[in-house]
């Protein structure tokens, strides 16, 4: 198998999925864009609060475990 092939089959098939990706893209109209760009940004911010929330109980509860052991 040679090296070369491998890149070739792995550019071939990113310009496949990124072309679909356009092509959807274009398909949309305006409103369905906003709304599409909306919920990926709403997407972003839950997923950035529930990651900050969950450390800071992982570290709260950390903090309790420590203060509970007998050293």
């Amino acid at each position: 198998m040679d090296i070369m092939n491998i890149f070739d089959d792995a550019i071939s098939f990113a310009k496949d999925k990124i072309d679909t990706a356009v092509e959807f893209w274009d398909g949309l109209d305006s409103n369905k864009r906003r709304l599409l760009i909306g919920c990926v940004i709403g997407s972003v911010v839950v997923i950035t609060l529930i990651s900050i929330a969950f450390n800071i109980g992982k570290a709260k509860g950390m903090k309790l475990a420590f203060d509970e052991e007998d050293f």
